[in-house]
């Protein structure tokens, strides 16, 4: 049986717009780089200084409100404001919907608002090129089915119960993930050897400057590995690649084969310092923002890429400026004894094997939370 539909204005009452007290010494800000679109918590809140306090922190927060991002909505960044943050300051890029509780569950307001139908509407109706928004009075103007409360507060109780599944296993992944920053970090710290990236490599070389495009819409004969390629895990996303047309002698110099390290030299402070081991012999070169780094047999490629893309390997990078091949060779680094580094690599075997199936059931779990949203908001749960 289909609810009846209400529009968000009706049911939920505007935030009164004021900064915080200049009385105060400092606040809580949650801007829209706090919350985490994946996630959809505040994971980053930031702690300022009222005399620094920017213009848009102008939207006091109570526990029970939700945030929804009005800037580029596609990515729907989306969250529920939990009890630590009553009284922070959200930016004037959310629109803040307060529940009136005689009407709408909060927690059933904020499963709605993560609804396909509610993104895809709040795409479609998005304004701009390269930042598109919608307004607050956009937001409150969408329509909500509302069953009675006691039945959205069941509705909203399965569907948290799913989406803590969801996070349990993205939980479970990040401490993977910290696994193996943690085998890393024993092995820096019992080395009593150190020696520079040129101990461990027999070659590093810049990637090919030719221009995709030549020979079709994406490109000429050749896939080229480029930057965004290498994943945050250390991986290769080889999904989205473009290709080039290269005379024959400069194919055969910017190949890759099984084992080299490739490590993206550009990009922002996230991105850059990025490293991937190539597995397997594949019909690709590689981009001009990318080093390709060819271990020695004596050397272990995993422990390489991983050193680069840690904190260590960053800090040293910081303060090269610019990076070109001649100077990752010199970058310092310790040496420990092969036996170590293929124990480590033992290890990230390991590690990614555990990763992948937990990335398997994370989809399930979404697959299933995407379809109990679609049934719950059309009546079916």
């Amino acid at each position: 049986m289909n609810a009846p539909h209400f529009l968000l204005s009706d049911v939920t009452d505007a935030v009164e717009s004021s900064g915080p007290d200049p009385d105060a010494h400092e606040f809580v800000f949650i801007d829209l780089a706090s919350v985490d679109p994946s996630s959809k918590r505040v994971a980053a809140p930031k702690r300022m200084l009222v005399a620094g306090a920017p213009a848009r922190a102008r939207q006091r927060v109570r526990s029970g409100d939700v945030l929804v991002s009005t800037i580029r909505p596609h990515l729907n960044g989306v969250a529920f404001v939990p009890l630590p943050l009553e009284g922070a300051f959200a930016s004037t890029g959310f629109s803040v919907l307060r529940p009136r509780p005689e009407l709408v569950d909060d927690r059933y307001l904020f499963s709605w608002v993560q609804g396909p139908s509610f993104v895809a509407e709040m795409a479609r109706l998005a304004t701009g090129g390269s930042v598109p928004a919608v307004s607050d009075t956009l937001v409150r103007s969408m329509a909500i089915p509302l069953p009675p409360l006691e039945e959205q507060r069941r509705i909203a109780s399965i569907l948290d119960q799913a989406d803590q599944l969801r996070h349990d296993r993205r939980d479970a992944i990040a401490l993977l993930d910290e696994l193996a920053t943690a085998f890393l970090l024993d092995m820096v710290e019992s080395a009593v050897e150190f020696g520079t990236v040129a101990d461990l490599v027999e070659s590093a070389t810049y990637g090919t400057s030719a221009k995709a495009g030549h020979g079709g819409a994406r490109g000429g004969r050749l896939p080229v590995i480029r930057g965004g390629n290498i994943t945050r895990e250390g991986g290769l996303d080889l999904d989205d690649l473009v290709a080039v047309d290269l005379e024959d002698a400069e194919a055969d110099r910017f190949s890759v084969r099984d084992g080299d390290v490739l490590f993206f030299r550009t990009g922002n402070a996230e991105s850059v310092a990025r490293s991937a081991v190539l597995r397997g012999d594949l019909p690709v070169v590689f981009a001009a923002a990318v080093i390709r780094l060819r271990p020695l047999q004596s050397s272990s490629a995993d422990f390489l890429a991983a050193f680069l893309d840690s904190a260590y390997g960053k800090s040293s990078l910081r303060g090269m400026g610019s990076i070109n091949p001649k100077s990752l060779l010199s970058m310092p680094l310790p040496l420990p004894p092969i036996a170590e580094q293929t124990d480590f690599e033992g290890r990230l075997q390991d590690l990614r094997l555990a990763r992948t199936n937990e990335r398997l059931q994370l989809a399930k779990l979404d697959e299933l939370y995407a379809s109990l949203q679609f049934r719950a908001f059309n009546g079916r749960l």
